[in-house]
């Protein structure tokens, strides 16, 4: 019972976020001033809505399940060593500030790389 809520779930909120997307897109783009028609070439509006579409139809919802996994793994990982050995908390907690740190200076480097190669196709 679990596997399939595992396999649906996700697998459902996909196909939501898919049409949420899709239409907010679609609206934003007809409503889109005619200088941005006159200067944005149709193949990369069509490949924008298509790019979209699969990353949020096959990327996340593997992403996601993966995230969660994940998250519980790290969380009851840092329990067990915490009951076992109390005083690498002491560890724990500067580890996880750097790590915070360090993940938000990929994340804003992610984005321009993306941005970079989205303009570049």
């Amino acid at each position: 019972l679990l596997s399939y809520i595992k396999v649906v779930m996700p697998a459902v909120g996909a196909l939501q976020a898919a049409r949420l997307i899709h239409a907010t897109l679609l609206r934003h783009v007809l409503n889109a001033p005619t200088e941005f028609h006159d200067t944005t070439p149709v193949g990369r509006i069509i490949s924008r809505f298509s790019k979209d579409i699969d990353t949020i139809d096959f990327l996340l919802p593997h992403t996601m399940i993966t995230f969660v996994w994940f998250v519980f793994e790290v969380f009851a990982t840092i329990v067990v060593i915490s009951i076992s050995t109390p005083i690498s908390l002491a560890v724990i907690v500067p580890i996880a500030f750097v790590y915070y740190f360090a993940q938000r200076f990929y994340v804003a480097t992610s984005r321009q790389l993306m941005r970079l190669e989205s303009v570049s196709r």
